[in-house]
């Protein structure tokens, strides 16, 4: 057996373009987090034993047999639901949230395992009502959406709750929901945004607020888009360098390893840094639709299309968020934010993606 045959085998189910995309982005992403860091290398070494952890689960579940996937979908979906509830009542509590479980040697955040079992679990339901599907069947996928979409709210993660809801409503979109219903639903939800915004707590009312005119509160609720937004501005066309970012080393900007890492990026590489890193994303995202558009199976593409669909839309507003477009609502940026959990998700989510599409006439028959 020689060498080809042995890669070949080992590596026949990986993507090879979009993992060489991802493994670029995550190199990238540990050189700037170095200098987020401020250099300190115990997180450095940290972050790196997480991209591990998740390259080696990448792997496993890439190579699992499919139908795995599929029949323990519910399973995931109702441990993910018991977890949010033991994190609501015995969670660890930082910076006025409680969103973690201590496991000893780290700490879980169970709403980023809802950002994986939520899509399977849609997925899999209109996988089995696909001879049936109606307004009853997208109901229950609503009822599926909101439950974790309002533990997550109560702890409070509005950003994560957000995204859990969008890549939700994008699966029972593309699993037939009538357009004069999703156009009454928009109306419907314009009436009611005076009964949103008044269940709101105050700072997320206040950072909202703060998206119009930041100024007005530059010591409190505008001070993180402002302080990112100057980092941004400071990179210009070429950036500072690597190390050389002032808002960074002058620690003005808030949350360097995870919320606004790629103000520290930006700052120090500037335009062309930007761009170069966006043009990968983007062809990661193309890369995995047209993955989606070969699958044959309802299981596969909506799966695949929802954890796609979560993946860049947490990209979409974190950049949202640190250019002052989007208010700030702690989403991390995937594959380049310090996280464990979100790191591992995300890896995770990406050779699930693999999986469905190297075994897409598998599944389809």
């Amino acid at each position: 057996m020689n060498l080809n045959t042995i890669q070949n085998y080992i590596f026949h189910k990986l993507d090879r373009p979009l993992f060489g995309a991802l493994i670029l982005i995550l190199i990238i992403g540990l050189i700037n987090l170095i200098s987020a860091n401020h250099q300190d290398f115990s997180n450095t070494i940290s972050h790196i034993v997480n991209i591990i952890i998740g390259i080696i689960f990448l792997y496993v579940t890439c190579n699992i047999q499919t139908r795995t996937i599929l029949v323990f979908a519910p399973w995931t979906y109702s441990i993910g639901i018991f977890l949010l509830i033991y994190v609501n009542l015995f969670g660890i509590e930082s910076h006025g949230a409680q969103r973690w479980i201590n496991l000893g040697i780290f700490n879980l955040q169970p709403s980023e395992i809802l950002k994986i079992s939520l899509p399977l679990m849609l997925a899999w339901f209109y996988q089995k009502c696909a001879s049936k599907i109606n307004y009853r069947v997208h109901f229950i996928g609503g009822l599926l959406i909101f439950l974790p979409f309002y533990l997550i709210t109560t702890q409070p993660d509005l950003g994560t709750s957000l995204l859990i809801l969008f890549g939700g409503l994008t699966i029972i979109f593309l699993a037939g929901l009538p357009t004069k219903f999703i156009i009454s639903s928009f109306i419907g939800l314009l009436i009611s945004s005076p009964f949103i915004w008044n269940s709101l707590l105050n700072y997320q009312k206040e950072r909202i607020l703060s998206l119009i005119d930041p100024f007005s509160d530059p010591y409190g609720a505008g001070y993180h888009s402002i302080q990112s937004m100057i980092a941004v501005g400071h990179g210009g066309i070429f950036g500072r360098g690597w190390l050389n970012g002032e808002q960074t080393n002058l620690r003005f900007l808030p949350e360097t390893t995870t919320d606004f890492v790629f103000s520290v990026f930006s700052e120090e590489f500037g335009f062309f840094g930007v761009l170069a890193i966006i043009s990968i994303y983007i062809f990661m995202f193309y890369r995995c639709m047209w993955m989606v558009s070969k699958m044959q199976d309802t299981f596969s593409r909506l799966a695949a299309a929802g954890l796609t669909i979560s993946l860049f839309v947490s990209l979409i507003v974190n950049i949202g968020m640190i250019s002052g477009i989007l208010p700030v609502v702690g989403v991390p940026l995937p594959f380049f934010s310090y996280g464990g959990s979100s790191m591992v998700v995300s890896l995770i989510s990406i050779g699930i993606i693999m999986n469905l599409y190297s075994n897409k006439s598998l599944i389809a028959n």
